[in-house]
């Protein structure tokens, strides 16, 4: 045991402990046991002493003796096992029973460990020096974790407050651009190509921004859901139909028997199915076709978006829906940022109590879909 110049234990220093204990000898031995070790030593009695002490200000320990009169030391650590204020305080019993069933109830009540008597000195200075140290440890820990939330909070200020900031030059940006890209028959072949990776990429960029703020908001639960009758069919033809007008080559076909009605916020689950959508063209074969199959059954409406692109292994089908996943492109080698988009549509479509998840044929094909009640 390690000790400074004056014979004290170094780690006990600033420790309380309270022992609860109604022989006196006993009671004189440990408090001058824990005491010579450095330890701030508080004594009690009995059991109803215990929790007023205990409530009036919580040690970083308790040896707490079990036969007590009146209120015995099981019923003292349910009592304070039940409160938040003490719930964290560690409980070493202190007990001259030795049936594996009490040491059992010991455990049960919220006990972290028990001494039996008669006890060894060396034992007991050990298993309180153990236990201090791990609630010191897990203080710590809460104290560490409370301040990476901090930090985690800031940033996401930060982060939104910049994004919130962008916004505004990405819309006049991508106005300008459609005006010259009105007027761009002037402009050499590859001036007009130019002019459209540029719309391309201020659209994009548009996007994430908006998913970055969305995401935010969502999981603070201060997004607006705002609730009306959709039919997700007439929804599934209107995205392929703003698909076609926006030039997209890649043909995208819907399959429904008909009419398909819920009650959800139109604008964020249309955003959902166009992600399915735009997910699926960008990373299946140019020569293949996207699928979108809506069905009706057993209280709730599927949408599904069916692609011929690289197949998601099962060990990813929870990360690609994980804020800013990448999932490793089997066919290319390659990697690709999933981003907020999924995310958001996890999001999104948990807000109206629905399911959402992915299907895979390991290596080709991906079936991304959801599941809203009808």
């Amino acid at each position: 045991m390690t000790r400074d110049d004056h014979g004290v234990n170094p780690d006990a220093h600033a420790a309380s402990v309270l022992i609860v204990e109604d022989t006196i000898d006993t009671l004189r031995l440990l408090s001058d046991l824990l005491s010579e070790q450095g330890y701030d030593v508080r004594a009690v009695t009995n059991g109803r002493q215990a929790i007023q002490a205990v409530e009036r200000d919580p040690p970083d320990l308790i040896l707490l003796d079990i036969g007590l009169p009146e209120v015995d030391g099981y019923e003292v650590c349910r009592h304070l096992m039940a409160s938040e204020r003490s719930q964290d305080v560690p409980v070493i019993f202190i007990t001259a029973m030795t049936d594996t069933v009490d040491k059992v109830r010991a455990f049960e009540t919220g006990g972290v460990d028990y001494v039996t008597k008669p006890f060894q000195v060396e034992e007991v200075l050990a298993r309180v020096k153990a236990h201090v140290a791990l609630r010191r440890a897990r203080a710590e820990l809460a104290d560490s974790f409370t301040r990476l939330r901090t930090l985690e909070h800031l940033r996401d200020e930060m982060v939104r407050m910049v994004i919130h900031d962008m916004r505004s030059p990405l819309a006049s940006l991508l106005m300008d651009l459609r005006f010259l890209a009105g007027s761009a028959k002037a402009l050499s072949e590859d001036g007009q190509a130019a002019l459209q990776s540029a719309l391309k990429a201020v659209r994009e960029m548009t996007a994430m921004a908006s998913d970055v703020l969305d995401v935010s908001r969502l999981e603070a639960g201060s997004m607006p859901i705002e609730r009306a009758m959709w039919d997700l069919t007439r929804m599934a033809r209107e995205v392929c139909s703003v698909l076609e007008t926006a030039g997209i080559e890649r043909a995208v076909d819907v399959e429904s028997a008909g009419a398909a009605e819920v009650t959800c916020d139109g604008a964020l689950v249309r955003r959902v199915m166009e992600n399915f959508v735009g997910n699926g063209i960008r990373y299946s074969p140019a020569s293949t076709r996207v699928r979108i199959s809506i069905a009706s059954g057993n209280g709730v409406v599927r949408v599904a978006v069916h692609d011929q692109g690289a197949g998601v292994a099962p060990e990813d089908r929870e990360k690609i829906f994980e804020k800013f996943g990448t999932l490793e492109d089997r066919r290319e080698s390659s990697y690709h940022s999933v981003g907020l988009s999924l995310p958001f549509c996890k999001l999104a479509i948990e807000a109206h109590g629905g399911t959402i998840g992915v299907d895979s044929g390991v290596p080709a094909g991906c079936t991304f879909w959801f599941e809203l009640p009808a």
